[in-house]
């Protein structure tokens, strides 16, 4: 008898402590909006652009302040977040790529989420994005997760600024750990590997000369050790500003 009643005791403490998983690892902080009501935001800070208009990113981002957008090392961070305020907040989590800086005002508070309109109003209980948005402001409850982009593989925009001197990408749809702790390029389908330097949020460049020519491969390892290759990821006519899509992911 007494060992069963240590058996129940042991599930009921695993059941209680389980249903606090979540609080456990919750912070709270505060969610704003910018621009059109269901708009799609920027990416402008992380090298994005409009980018996150489309499909992985469908515009939901986030600006963040200081203690998220991290000096751009949060660019790529993924996030649960979910507000409980009534009638409007569904309580339901919803996920967001931080895709831009929030900074000013947005340090007022330890953390402060910028969303865009359209991921702000998808907090809200069906029927309420209006009044959601017309509150301005809201409570919220926030995680980070891994990223899940699907499908999507990773991709890499050329920089407009790319020249013959000067070689850089903005890379894109990182799932898992979202942030890339070193990445490496090899010209002219060779597997010959070299450092490239992360100059802001999630563009990565490298001082180049005449013999750095396409295919380009990359070795990219993730904040979390995480190491693959794409191979051949931009081709030998790639033209500046234009998105080329690898055929890997983590």
């Amino acid at each position: 008898m007494a060992s069963i009643s240590l058996i129940v005791f042991t599930i009921l403490v695993v059941n209680i402590s389980c249903s606090m998983c979540f609080l456990r690892m919750a912070s709270t902080g505060l969610a704003t909006w910018y621009g059109p009501e269901d708009g799609a935001g920027k990416g402008a800070a992380c090298g994005w652009e409009d980018d996150v208009h489309d499909p992985p990113f469908s515009a939901m981002i986030a600006a963040g302040n200081s203690n998220i957008f991290l000096n751009g090392k949060g660019c790529g961070h993924c996030f649960q977040i979910q507000c409980s305020r009534k009638p409007y907040c569904s309580g339901k989590p919803i996920s967001v790529t931080i895709s831009d800086q929030c900074p000013g005002a947005c340090n007022n508070i330890a953390y402060h989420f910028d969303l865009s309109g359209h991921a702000f109003g998808m907090m809200a209980n069906r029927g309420q994005e209006h009044s959601l948005r017309q509150l301005g402001q809201v409570d919220i409850e926030f995680k980070r997760v891994p990223c899940n982009y699907g499908a999507t593989k990773i991709a890499f925009k050329v920089s407009q600024k790319t020249n013959r001197y000067w070689f850089a990408t903005a890379i894109e749809y990182t799932n898992g750990d979202g942030v890339l702790s070193r990445v490496e390029v090899a010209p002219g389908g060779t597997q010959t590997f070299s450092s490239m330097d992360n100059i802001w949020g999630a563009v990565w460049k490298k001082d180049i000369n005449d013999s750095f020519k396409g295919p380009l491969s990359f070795k990219l390892t993730s904040a979390d050790g995480k190491t693959l290759v794409a191979s051949n990821a931009i081709p030998a006519n790639y033209s500046p500003g234009r998105k080329y899509s690898s055929n890997v992911n983590f």
